[in-house]
């Protein structure tokens, strides 16, 4: 009898082409394999025992539920949403408590981290067997993601990182400015903030206009925490040649763009990986951030970019096919260190292989038993979250915004993009 997995998808635009990936790994080894969301993960797990399951955080369900599950006979499995390098980030993601509850981290059958520093963290401060903590790597940085740039015609990407200025659930900045002290030194990067989206984002429409008057297209991929309704204007404005990128995975849309443009930051990550020329606003700005850590963050990310001093020194190295992109050896040895790039072993792969071992023989006991019935559960609970979602707003409309952040069977299907991967899969 095939083994079932059960893998949680917590942010869709972040997670779902490597989630989806991973499971068609687990389908071919041999496994039955169940994508699952916020809106339906707990609940299918109250009623249906996998043999296995994959999610992002260790306190995806509390302690006591962890505990439950365990009792069940299910292994569950942490592989790690976002790496860190520093103290704050990885006691966070690797919490001694949450909601009020102790995490024993010997529930987890084994946790796979981006990084060193995560690797060592966890083995020194938490109750978790040392074995059982796996170098990998992120899975969003498989070689089976990997975007090739567009080579044969002009595409300039934009990396918008507005969602400040452009708030996902349309909340008016007023709302946001009542609640912050304004003599509150911590929260002086708030202010900082909106002074350099706001004027990123003059830059940016001033840089399209040039480049669209000259034929050229442009393309630019809003942050997940954005509203896209925003972007219409852009759309109305300039017609045609502004595309909005709506595609599930920053890998897939940089396969389409010939290069990068967009405010430092470390989402520059990607297409620096990817060999994609990248272009930095950051000598174009006039606001910049007063911390001296985000200042030396900032300085660090654009040794991956050309830092041009104009926007139209800017519109011509954008329509250069020749452009070659920037290359350092010390942010190739950060990101090495920080994502594990010389593993030898794919993270995909390896999390599928080590699972593989580790899964015993032997049926568990559940509520309902069957890869049908949670199959039947899971479109339930999808069909549910629709229905309320459209309750809530009254707006048929509202369909668009409830998936773009939660997987849903029925909104999101594999895209062209990911099929062509699975061919090389297969």
């Amino acid at each position: 009898m095939k083994r079932t997995v059960v893998i949680h998808i917590d942010t869709l635009r972040k997670e779902y082409l490597a989630s989806w990936l991973l499971g068609e790994a687990f389908k071919k080894a041999g496994y039955k394999v169940l994508l699952t969301s916020r809106h339906s993960t707990k609940w299918l797990l109250k009623f249906f025992t996998p043999d296995i399951f994959v999610c992002t955080h260790v306190f995806q369900l509390n302690a006591s539920e962890l505990k439950v599950l365990q009792g069940r006979g299910l292994k569950i499995f942490i592989s790690e949403s976002e790496g860190t390098d520093h103290e704050v980030g990885v006691s966070t993601t690797y919490p001694y408590e949450y909601a009020g509850q102790v995490i024993d981290y010997r529930v987890f059958s084994g946790i796979f981290v981006w990084g060193k520093f995560s690797y060592d963290w966890l083995i020194k401060n938490r109750n978790i067997d040392p074995q059982k903590v796996y170098l990998n790597g992120s899975i969003r940085q498989s070689t089976l993601c990997k975007p090739e740039r567009k080579t044969d015609s002009v595409v300039v990407g934009i990396l918008s990182r507005f969602e400040i200025i452009n708030t996902f659930d349309k909340r008016h900045p007023f709302a946001n400015l009542m609640s912050i002290d304004p003599e509150d030194a911590g929260l002086r990067w708030y202010y900082e903030r909106c002074a350099i989206d706001s004027e990123t984002f003059s830059i940016i429409i001033k840089l399209a206009g040039i480049l669209i008057a000259q034929g050229h297209l442009v393309s630019i991929r809003p942050h997940p925490n954005e509203n896209l309704e925003g972007y219409r204007l852009l759309k109305n404005k300039f017609g045609t040649s502004f595309s909005i990128d709506e595609s599930y995975s920053i890998n897939e849309w940089l396969s389409t763009v010939s290069v990068v443009i967009g405010t430092t930051s470390t989402a520059f990550t990607e297409p620096y990986i990817a060999n994609i020329p990248i272009i930095s606003t950051s000598k174009i700005q006039h606001f910049h951030y007063s911390d001296v850590d985000q200042a030396k963050l900032i300085q660090k990310f654009d040794m991956s970019a050309y830092t041009p001093a104009s926007v139209s020194e800017a519109a011509s190295l954008c329509i250069q096919l020749d452009l070659l992109p920037k290359s350092s050896l010390e942010l190739d040895q950060y990101f090495n260190h920080f994502y594990t790039l010389d593993s030898p072993v794919d993270p995909i792969d390896r999390i599928v292989s080590v699972v593989h071992e580790d899964i015993q023989a032997g049926s568990h006991s559940s509520k309902l038993s069957g890869y049908g019935w949670a199959s039947f559960i899971v479109l339930c609970l999808d069909i549910l979250f629709l229905i309320m979602g459209t309750i809530r707003s009254r707006n048929l409309r509202s369909l668009g915004t409830l998936g773009i952040y939660n997987y849903n069977k029925l909104l999101h299907k594999p895209s062209p993009f990911m099929k062509n991967i699975l061919k090389r899969l297969s």
